[in-house]
């Protein structure tokens, strides 16, 4: 199957040139930037299945992923392009999500490392204030025992 994809795109790759100059010639060029290249895209299916393997592995973009896969099954260019605009607005909205649960999160941490503060501040005044009331009884035993002597 590699065989044939790798025969099947280097046969795209010449028709890409033949194509280019044939158009060039019947057209003519004018002046750009770019000069006008045309381009026969190719995508077996059986790829299809590597693509989505490389876009859940995080190494291949949804915009590079999403074209492949859906030309590989017959998409209209259009189609394609719906579908990998809706897909990129929904990956930013989804990004905008989580960056806004994080900002909550990190808000209620600190509210959480406040509240633990405070907890903290009380049990140490309510220990400092047993440990008053404690040596209190032993302090006035002591001075009545030694008013009797």
């Amino acid at each position: 199957m590699s065989l044939l994809n790798t025969t099947v795109s280097q046969l795209a790759k010449a028709v890409n040139q033949v194509l280019t100059i044939a158009y060039r010639d019947l057209y003519g060029e004018e002046e750009s930037e770019q000069p006008t290249s045309l381009s026969l895209l190719t995508a077996p299916l059986a790829a299809s299945e590597e693509v989505v393997q490389l876009f859940q592995a995080g190494l291949a973009p949804i915009e590079i992923a999403m074209p492949a896969c859906l030309h590989a099954i017959g998409a209209s260019k259009d189609e394609i392009d719906l579908a990998v605009k809706e897909a990129v607005e929904k990956k930013e909205k989804d990004c905008a999500c989580e960056d806004e649960e994080k900002k909550l999160s990190n808000q209620r941490s600190a509210v959480d490392l406040e509240a633990a503060k405070a907890n903290v501040a009380a049990t140490k005044a309510q220990t400092a204030t047993a440990a008053r009331e404690a040596k209190q009884p032993v302090e006035k035993k002591a001075a009545a025992s030694s008013s009797k002597d």
